[in-house]
């Protein structure tokens, strides 16, 4: 991989937007609440954490790669950098199904908006309805507009999130030793979840490849995402490994806050919130981007027709959207984690 000399200081200041950048698609209401990190990790006890190992190097490369593509070929949406990697027939075929799976993921975290305001006795149509919003001003200044959010938002997610399960750890140190997945392998686990993130990914970072400046950029915003990923999926597995019945909780991340701070339970409900919100706003940034090759108009302009098509159907209710789209997906995701992976190794002319 080559590139043009740019200034290590300046990489570093790029590299690091693009890693905040990687991680505000990444860290959705599922990582957040810790339910992903139990689910794929935790509930396979000790082992846990040489899946989150894996799957952080695997996160790591796919994110360096689709970039580096996306910065080579100057790509603007995914299909192109599917187009890439499969060809034309499977690119066709594949970008329906990443379509759907972009749309419905978008569905998921504005009906998630609209239960984590029902928690504190609020409309659910007020909290999806103050999702809309939102996402619609950012997509106003388009992909700099995603870039600078969470440039502000990221920050002052991971101190949180690294803050609460590490004070937890600190104060609990018997394992809880309830691991429902303990007699099987935890690396088929991490390499699903590491696929399961994979599409959200390629839709945004195949935007980015006209705003990267050197290959630096692209190596220091790969690392910096899933070094801090890794750091807080360590930190929570830890944590969560030590919580009793911790499967019986919805939100996992609740258990992990003591009864007598009740001010940090609503910190880590803006948390929950904003995780929502970056996802949410990842997934409509990459729609619109792929829309705009079909229909000449601006983003903003695009985004309010996408987002009004999400909003009736955000009434199907969270748990059934997740229950039922999630699994779907699963094979598709897969696939194109290993045509990424396996990109570099490609005989190329």
């Amino acid at each position: 991989m080559g590139g043009s000399e740019v200034p290590l200081i300046k990489a570093i200041e790029n590299g690091l937007k693009l890693g905040l950048t990687i991680i505000g698609t990444t860290i959705g209401a599922g990582f957040a609440s810790g339910r992903e990190i139990w689910e794929f990790f935790s509930s396979y006890g000790i082992q846990s954490v040489n899946g989150i190992t894996l799957s952080m190097l695997l996160f790591g490369l796919s994110s360096i790669l689709i970039v580096w593509i996306s910065y080579k070929h100057k790509t603007e949406n995914y299909y192109q950098v599917l187009e890439i990697l499969m060809g034309k027939f499977l690119a066709k075929i594949f970008d329906g199904f990443i379509f759907l799976y972009l749309f419905s993921g978008s569905m998921v975290m504005f009906a998630g908006s609209g239960a984590t305001f029902e928690q504190w006795n609020i409309s659910f149509i007020i909290g999806v309805g103050i999702l809309a919003i939102t996402v619609w001003l950012v997509m106003l200044k388009g992909v700099n507009g995603l870039i600078g959010l969470n440039s502000m938002v990221i920050p002052f997610l991971l101190i949180i999130l690294i803050y609460v399960p590490y004070q937890y750890a600190l104060h609990h140190h018997g394992l809880s030793g309830e691991y429902i997945h303990s007699h099987l392998e935890v690396w088929p686990s991490a390499l699903t979840y590491s696929a399961l993130n994979v599409i959200s990914l390629l839709g945004v970072l195949s935007t980015m490849g006209k705003r990267v400046d050197s290959v630096k950029d692209i190596y220091i915003g790969g690392i910096f995402a899933a070094v801090f990923l890794g750091v807080v999926a360590l930190l929570m597995n830890e944590a969560l490994i030590r919580v009793t019945f911790v499967q019986q909780y919805e939100i996992p991340l609740f258990a992990l806050v003591p009864l007598e701070r009740p001010y940090l339970l609503l910190i880590v409900t803006i948390i929950l919130w904003l995780a929502i919100y970056t996802t949410a706003l990842s997934n409509i940034h990459s729609l619109v981007h792929r829309l705009q090759t079909k229909w000449h108009y601006s983003a903003s302009t695009i985004s309010i027709f996408v987002i009004l098509a999400i909003i009736p159907l955000t009434f199907i209710g969270f748990s059934t959207l997740v229950n039922f789209l999630y699994p779907l997906y699963g094979i598709l995701n897969l696939y194109v984690l290993s045509v990424i992976i396996l990109y570099p190794f490609q005989n190329r002319k």
